[in-house]
């Protein structure tokens, strides 16, 4: 990691890094969207599927070194969005 010598130059980083993250979760909607279509209401909220994303992400979020319980909060919240955004597209779409 580089040495970084005021504030604003971390700031800069951050923000690279948010737009990428901002990316990623575009292209995960994207997937999504495209997963909706295959699923029926009832198959939305899949709790096997989701236990097997977090404890993914948790075993991955230790060998990075990274704290478990942000990642799993994280995660959690997003998936919770998710499922409400595919809830969402899933009404618009049966109508």
């Amino acid at each position: 990691m580089r040495k970084f010598k005021t504030l604003d130059e971390i700031r800069v980083e951050i923000d690279k890094i948010d737009l990428e993250i901002l990316e990623q979760i575009s292209k995960r909607k994207d997937l999504v969207t495209e997963v909706v279509k295959l699923k029926k209401r009832n198959q939305i909220v899949d709790e096997k599927r989701i236990k097997e994303i977090l404890d993914n992400l948790d075993s991955e979020s230790e060998k990075k070194g990274l704290p478990k319980k942000l990642i799993k909060d994280l995660w959690k919240r997003m998936i919770k969005a998710f499922i409400e955004y595919e809830e969402d597209i899933f009404d618009k779409t049966q109508k």
